[in-house]
């Protein structure tokens, strides 16, 4: 159910390539309709950019006596008007691409859903990515309701000019809100997947160590189709990784431009968070409570995505690197048992999984960390600009 809700959410959004009937997506007369409503869909995104910036923000709001919001309302305007764009002309330009990437991710999903045998350790397998999803789930709509709901907070006089910014940004963010949480169920999925790979790759340790302890020779029937098991794991194991350079190589902008958004806005976000605590910035009980729920969403879908991508990268080769060194001591198995354990130990070693955001910077915990840590310079940076503004009105009088 929790994947149905996925996949009606990107295609509201036009953020699939194609509708899905039956693990295939439609091609031809029922793929045009769709791609008429996606032309529509994109047709309204851009007829509401010009309602994205209005005059009463900067004349009549709370941000008219303080330049450094109005510069953080300008930039994170423009950071999501540039990573929404980024999806619009993905799924336009690339679309064969996208398509033959989705149909790879689904044979590959078929594939490894062979591995499981409903035996426990993959009920809690499907448990744990069924929380994980229905934290993105809760995340994304938790994000749109809190945004909208801070958003019809900004004054109490209904004009157009609000109405109409209210209506431009909900629908950018809630386009912006699901492009990053589609991509995170896509790596997610092949998350999933690794961690199969992994169950099984343990089961066959398991298999052949008790082997090992309780007879002098493997059989023949046994030393084969451990050789079969492993083959197939190795050659899943590698389409595996394939896909993910694949996903990361084709998202690769939206996912750099979806990163400077989530910065600018947490930059925003915090800064916000100051000018509320020392009374600079009027406001309510109900304001304050729906601007903590803010940022708990924001920061909840940015720990997400960073444990999602750290997690089909880093960890999915620790623990495959380590679960390979529990082969090493087995004597039992045939030499192209051996063979083969080193070609998949190499494979692991030539082919790191990485992810470089535009070939500028590797993205684990590591420098989500450092990302976290500089927001706070730039905060503090604008607090003593913002401190040092108000010495110079006072001197001014």
């Amino acid at each position: 159910m929790l994947w149905k809700f996925m996949y009606i959410y990107g295609i509201g959004c036009g953020l699939m390539p194609a509708p899905l009937k039956k693990g295939q997506f439609l091609l031809g007369y029922r793929q045009r309709w769709y791609l008429i409503y996606t032309a529509c869909l994109h047709g309204v995104l851009l007829m509401v950019l010009p309602f994205t910036f209005p005059h009463y923000m900067y004349d009549d709001s709370y941000m008219s006596s303080n330049a450094v919001l109005q510069w953080a309302f300008n930039l994170t305007n423009v950071t999501r008007i540039m990573a929404m764009f980024s999806g619009v002309l993905l799924m336009w330009f690339k679309r064969k691409r996208l398509l033959k990437l989705g149909e790879n991710l689904i044979c590959h999903f078929f594939k490894c859903e062979k591995l499981d045998d409903r035996s426990r350790k993959y009920f809690t397998l499907r448990k744990r990515v069924r929380k994980v999803l229905f934290q993105m789930l809760l995340v994304a709509n938790l994000s749109i309701l809190m945004g909208t709901l801070i958003l019809l907070r900004i004054d109490s006089i209904q004009t157009f000019s609000k109405t109409a910014m209210i209506v431009a940004h909900i629908i950018q963010f809630i386009y912006v809100v699901l492009m990053m949480t589609g991509i995170c169920v896509i790596l997610l999925i092949l998350h999933w997947q690794s961690e199969r790979l992994h169950i099984a790759l343990k089961d066959l340790c398991s298999f052949l160590n008790y082997e090992e302890r309780n007879a002098l020779v493997l059989s023949t029937d046994k030393a084969n189709r451990s050789l079969r098991i492993l083959a197939n794991l190795f050659e899943l194991f590698a389409e595996n990784q394939r896909l993910t350079r694949e996903v990361f190589r084709t998202f690769d902008l939206p996912i750099a431009l979806l990163l400077l958004k989530m910065f600018v806005t947490n930059v925003n976000l915090v800064y916000h968070g100051v000018q509320f605590g020392n009374d600079s910035i009027e406001t309510s009980y109900y304001t304050k409570i729906l601007g903590q729920w803010v940022v708990i969403s924001h920061y909840w879908s940015a720990v997400l995505l960073m444990n999602v991508v750290d997690d089909v990268t880093r960890r999915s080769d620790l623990q495959i690197g380590y679960l390979l060194r529990e082969f090493s001591h087995l004597e039992l198995v045939k030499r192209k048992f051996h063979l083969k354990l080193e070609q998949f130990s190499d494979h692991l070693r030539c082919h790191p999984a990485t992810y470089k955001v535009c070939g500028l910077f590797v993205f684990n915990k590591q420098t989500s960390l450092v990302y976290f840590l500089y927001v706070l310079v730039q905060v503090l940076v604008l607090v003593q600009f913002d401190l040092k503004n108000k010495v110079d009105e006072r001197n001014k009088k």
